[in-house]
């Protein structure tokens, strides 16, 4: 009876220990929100990530038609024929487009918390084949009123410099597209007799600032974009991954190359209609985040997940001690060391905010290390038991951050140290009689 008392108070202890725990996991959150929060704020002062729209011609057309019409409703008057003037724009995306860029980053602090920050250089070389007019309209009687070389972005505020040519020729760039679904961007007037059949070729020199992260809408028919960063932490994102990528130390480079049989970019733009938004042409974004290596609040949130099971192999072992070298531990001795574990956490919440996560964790688990060492010592009746204990706490520790830094191998990692703890105890008590656990001991 006492030693399953002593297992049920036991049990209550980490019940009520998660009630910090899960105070803490909020807390987690909180400073989460919070930097989220700052980076918005930075990027609300410079420019937000950045997504890009590859160039487009967006061209206006006018033709003129006859038709028979009757003036009023009136079925016994005749049709007489009418000249009617129609308008309508056109967007015409390239056939090829090639990006060339080079990233650089930089990181902006407030407070606590930072922000990546990049500025791209990038060369948008751009290939049109222009339909004839008859082709476009089919009517020999249309002519294009105005035609222009279309950008779309995500901020305009990130433009640092651009030089726009078509055919050698260099245009004027204005903000703005004209195209409802691109509500951020430029937009160059062409000369209007160039864009009357054959081909145009166009070059943009783009300078463009974002945070976080950059992505392109690969709309052409043919699509290659080769990026070269000194950022060592990236993510690639979007409709497609790199067909080539190389990530070192001093930065990553990689290469998209996608067709319109992939992408379906001229399906999708027809779609759009020009009216509206156009979601099933930004689901084609290619594109890369810029990482923090070691992201304190998510690691420390992961850290808090395996809390539970932390609690449980610690009171295990204690009471592994207590059953085989008969001290008498009490519920209360087992509520401070979980408490001291709860507040390890803390700790590293609170320091990784000031220090690299490595530094902090280190830092915590040695001091929760040494004080729950000093506490069993006179608890357990004997430094030996106590510094066995804190070596125990010092693996566990130790194994704890090998689960955070291999996420890909946590799972395993986490059932060899689960089966290792398991074939100990059983080991450790395999002549042990439970039944007379917690009985005094007998009279001499």
């Amino acid at each position: 009876m006492r030693l399953g008392r002593k297992l049920l108070a036991i049990g209550g202890l980490m019940l009520l220990l998660l009630l910090p725990l899960a105070l803490l996991g909020g807390l987690v959150g909180e400073r989460q929100q919070r930097a989220a929060e700052v980076v918005q704020d930075i990027a609300r002062a410079s420019a937000n990530p950045q997504r890009v729209t590859a160039p487009l011609l967006r061209l206006d057309i006018e033709r003129t038609v006859q038709r028979m019409e009757r003036e009023g409703d009136d079925a016994s008057v005749p049709r007489v024929p009418v000249t009617r003037t129609l308008r309508e724009t056109r967007l015409l995306a390239a056939e090829s487009v090639t990006v060339e860029a080079q990233l650089g980053t930089e990181t902006r602090r407030r407070g606590l918390f930072d922000a990546r920050i990049y500025q791209q250089e990038a060369v948008v070389t751009a290939r049109f084949r222009l339909p004839p007019l008859g082709e476009v309209d089919g009517q020999q009687s249309a002519r294009v009123r105005e035609a222009r070389w279309v950008l779309g972005l995500g901020d305009n505020r990130g433009i640092a410099a651009l030089d726009v040519r078509a055919g050698g020729q260099p245009l004027q760039p204005a903000p703005g597209t004209g195209v409802p679904w691109l509500p951020e961007g430029v937009h160059a007037v062409l000369p209007t007799p160039g864009v009357e059949g054959g081909t145009l070729t166009t070059e943009a020199r783009l300078r463009l600032t974002g945070t976080s992260s950059l992505f392109w809408v690969p709309l052409a028919e043919t699509f290659q974009w080769t990026l070269t960063a000194d950022w060592p932490h990236p993510r690639f994102e979007g409709f497609a991954l790199p067909v080539e990528r190389e990530v070192g130390a001093s930065g990553f480079r990689a290469d998209w190359r996608l067709s319109a049989l992939a992408s379906q970019a001229p399906e999708r733009l027809a779609a759009c209609g020009g009216e509206g938004g156009c979601p099933d042409l930004e689901a084609t974004a290619v594109g890369v985040a810029l990482l923090d290596p070691v992201d304190r609040y998510l690691m420390t949130d992961r850290a808090i997940k395996y809390a539970l099971l932390f609690l449980g192999l610690v009171f295990g072992a204690v009471f592994l001690v207590e059953a085989l070298g008969g001290a008498q531990v009490h519920p209360l001795h087992y509520l401070l060391v979980g408490l001291a574990l709860a507040v390890f956490f803390l700790l590293l919440l609170a320091l990784s905010e000031h220090l690299g996560f490595g530094l902090a964790y280190a830092l915590a688990a040695g001091a929760c290390v040494a004080l729950i060492g000093h506490y069993l010592t006179g608890v357990l009746g004997g430094w030996r038991r106590g510094l066995g204990l804190a070596g125990l706490l010092a693996g566990l520790y130790g194994a704890l951050y090998g689960l955070l830094q291999s996420e890909d191998y946590a799972l395993l990692l986490g059932a060899v140290l689960l089966f290792v703890v398991l074939a100990t105890t059983m080991v450790l008590t395999r002549r042990l009689d439970w039944s007379r656990v917690g009985e005094p001991p007998p009279l001499p």
